[in-house]
């Protein structure tokens, strides 16, 4: 299950989000505080002089290494990003409420790049090579990830034998675009056709500039993708569902 939060959160240099280590999946990031660096930046430092100035104004840059909690694994993992000001009321010394700014950041980049969802073993290597160029850009670019996500989907129509070319009435060979290959899905998998059309949809606003995508966008597509994994290579699910069709075949456990 992808956690909305834990990938759309800002994190402090002294509270850490618990983001899961792609290592080892044991541990989770914590930040080397030694190589943790912030600076504010010349549009941000210049804002200071105008008049109407507010805090609210304020941007940062930042890079640092976190390490895995995991002292068996202890990973390292580069990371950088941006930075604004977070307002929280605190009371004074007197009991008076007054507004606290603090620094907080969000990052743009990981290497590794983290492992936003659980890939099974049985994955063909192309499949994995795509969803892990869409980790990398996750943070960064949301229009980028799901472009590599949709090609993700491609791949999987083709581990499923789905065609891609066919002879048209000119009896040339053409291409069959995406929404026509999942129409041609064998009858086994037809459950997965709402699924594989609703990726392909997130996967078509992913190719238009002007569309303004964010995580979330990402995560929705993430969340079904999956789901797709899990039906297609997990094999520790169609073991179970083995199971219970002979159960069900034998009316009880014989």
């Amino acid at each position: 299950m992808i956690d909305k939060e834990l990938l759309t959160s800002y994190f402090t240099k002294s509270q850490n989000i618990s983001w899961p280590c792609s290592t080892c999946s044991n541990g989770y990031l914590v930040i080397n505080e030694d190589t943790f660096f912030s600076k504010e930046t010349s549009v941000s430092q210049k804002g200071h002089s105008h008049y109407g100035w507010e805090p609210e104004w304020v941007s940062f840059v930042y890079s640092c290494i976190f390490r895995c909690s995991n002292n068996n694994c202890n990973e390292q993992f580069a990371s950088s990003g941006h930075g604004c000001l977070d307002v929280d009321i605190e009371e004074d010394d007197h009991g008076i409420p007054q507004q606290v700014y603090s620094p907080c950041f969000e990052p743009y980049y990981f290497y590794p790049s983290l492992k936003i969802i659980d890939i099974p073993e049985n994955v063909p290597d192309d499949i994995t090579n795509q969803l892990n160029k869409s980790f990398e850009l996750f943070f960064s670019s949301p229009s980028a990830a799901i472009n590599h996500a949709r090609s993700a989907l491609e791949l999987i129509l083709n581990h499923l034998k789905v065609p891609k070319t066919t002879i048209n009435n000119k009896k040339k060979r053409v291409k069959i675009n995406l929404h026509n290959r999942i129409d041609k899905l064998a009858k086994q998998h037809s459950e997965l056709k709402e699924l594989l059309l609703a990726i392909k949809w997130i996967g078509n606003e992913g190719s238009h500039p002007e569309k303004s995508l964010t995580k979330n966008d990402v995560i929705d597509l993430y969340e079904i993708l999956e789901h797709v994994l899990s039906e297609l290579f997990d094999n520790k699910s169609k073991t179970i569902l083995a199971k219970a069709k002979r159960i069900n075949k034998a009316k009880g456990i014989k």
